[in-house]
């Protein structure tokens, strides 16, 4: 299966990070590595190309996180995808785990960090309680088992994703496709702790992408429930 799944890292000035990111998946085996990169002003771009990968730009109608990734699963080349972040705090060694459970009937596999009592080495007291917070609240909205909401790490089937209809463009992505997936499909977690960033800075912001998230878990709620 590692011939056959896209690993797609959406970027954003990871100069620092990319060439460690992309050396620890291809000793993996994992060789279909697609940048989505948000215009970045710094070498991330020529890192990537130089290293094989194939790159998607932002256009004009694409505005953050989301629209980035939403624009490369439109353009999947193969049956299988893995979103993967560009600041080397995800550990490739997840993916085949993942793997796993979509060939044992799983249409979605999430990496969690907490899974089973486990925690982050890269929480700060804030997002650890952003994370316990938010997780708690979709699982008691949606009646979902997730045990970890905001860390989007995850592998699944093209014909799948694109039955979503995501629209969110900027980092309430997250809560979206994770809702999403477990509301319509069956979905399953693998243990996956995260590292600490290699190089650079976090470009969420805590306070004002926390609020944006909150409204988008409770408009979602709404819509669910209108359709009942």
């Amino acid at each position: 299966m590692k011939n056959n799944i896209e690993i797609l890292i959406p970027t954003l000035n990871e100069e620092g990070n990319i060439e460690k990111v992309i050396n620890e998946l291809k000793s993996k085996g994992y060789k279909n590595i697609t940048l989505l990169d948000a215009n970045s002003t710094d070498q991330t771009v020529k890192i990537a190309e130089d290293h094989g990968c194939r790159i998607i730009l932002d256009g004009s109608n694409i505005s953050g996180f989301g629209g980035s990734i939403i624009n490369g699963l439109n353009n999947l080349q193969h049956e299988y995808f893995c979103i993967f972040d560009g600041d080397n705090s995800f550990n490739p060694e997840a993916i085949s785990e993942m793997l796993d459970k979509i060939s044992n009937g799983a249409d979605f596999a999430f990496g969690s960090r907490y899974l089973d009592n486990n925690k982050s080495e890269d929480d700060t007291m804030i997002t650890k309680f952003g994370n316990f917070f938010f997780t708690k609240l979709v699982r008691l909205l949606f009646k979902i088992n997730t045990t970890d909401l905001l860390f989007l790490y995850v592998v699944g089937k093209k014909k799948n994703v694109l039955k979503l209809d995501l629209k969110q463009q900027d980092f309430r992505f997250c809560t979206e496709f994770l809702i999403k997936c477990y509301k319509d499909f069956n979905c399953k977690e693998v243990l996956s702790q995260e590292r600490k960033r290699h190089s650079g800075v976090s470009k969420v912001n805590k306070i004002f992408d926390g609020m944006k998230l909150l409204t988008n878990i409770f408009q979602m709620y709404f819509k669910y429930n209108e359709k009942k």
